[in-house]
């Protein structure tokens, strides 16, 4: 493998719809008069950055901790494959969240002082994860983590970074957003429960086990449809809903059919139904209806 091909593996670029999703919704529910084309620019380019972080983050201090082994289940990580040193990985790391940084400075500068804070829990998220001495996804919070900063902290941050007011209707699509993102991470830790308890990652799968993680992963991937029923909206609305709908019966089905390396399957279909389920939310927020 070339390098170009190592670093494109690294980065993930499949998960970037999780990040994307949220953020165009936040833009969505933008208040007219508000909308600085500049600013969403910026806004997906910091969401995008903070992503491509995370997954490097998580190849580095994975592969340093040992939970990483040569057992592994999922897509193969640069550092335990010996493809990408420690040293290259940081200065990934620092070119993303220097990326990252640069254009949520300047959306802070000139947003709304909260985003201040939010940027830096943000920051924090990222190396707290899977680095430092006690991360927090070998505690059972990484989806707790995820739902919070690709769900209320995209959308709102997006509102704050326009200067625009946050409604009910926006706070309540911040929560349901971040639930099919964090459906992804449920298939991650699904397949890695047996190799995460034997290194010690204490995860949310690895608590609840394999049957009540499947009925998590139906609650968050059905869950927004069943809040959002189109009522009082034209028949196109009911056609989008009941596509995604059965989208989400189908990752529910095929979730309890696999297990182990087979799940790998489901990463990239959850992740695409989680940008459908921001496209569909944008959609039914801004067509009005009860």
């Amino acid at each position: 493998m070339n390098k170009a091909s190592i670093w494109a593996g690294a980065l993930r670029p499949r998960t970037l719809p999780a990040a994307l999703g949220p953020v165009l919704l936040g833009q969505a529910l933008v208040a007219p008069g508000h909308l600085a084309w500049s600013t969403a620019i910026l806004c997906l380019l910091c969401a995008l950055s903070l992503q491509l972080a995370v997954n490097l983050a998580n190849d580095l201090f994975d592969g340093l901790s040992g939970v990483d082994q040569p057992d592994r289940l999922g897509p193969t990580r640069a550092l335990q494959a010996g493809w990408l040193s420690v040293g290259e990985l940081r200065a990934g790391l620092a070119v993303t969240l220097g990326f990252a940084v640069a254009s949520g400075l300047w959306l802070v500068l000139f947003g709304h002082w909260l985003l201040w804070g939010l940027g830096g829990l943000a920051l924090l998220g990222v190396l707290g994860y899977s680095g430092g001495r006690r991360p927090y996804a070998n505690r059972g919070l990484g989806e707790a983590a995820v739902w919070l900063f690709f769900g209320p902290v995209a959308v709102l941050g997006g509102l704050l970074a326009q200067q625009s007011p946050i409604t009910r209707e926006a706070a309540a699509a911040g929560i349901l957003v971040g639930m099919p993102v964090a459906a992804i991470l449920v298939v991650n830790n699904l397949r890695d429960r047996h190799t995460d308890a034997r290194a010690g990652k204490i995860t949310l799968a690895v608590r609840l086990g394999p049957d009540a993680t499947r009925r998590l992963f139906a609650m968050l991937t059905v869950g927004p449809l069943a809040a959002t029923l189109p009522l009082g909206l034209p028949s196109w609305a009911w056609v989008a809903w009941v596509a995604t709908g059965l989208a989400a019966l189908c990752l529910v089905r095929e979730i309890r059919r696999r297990d182990g390396a087979a799940l790998n399957g489901l990463l990239g279909p959850t992740a695409l139904y989680a940008l459908a389920v921001s496209l569909w939310l944008g959609l039914r927020l801004t067509a009005g209806g009860p």
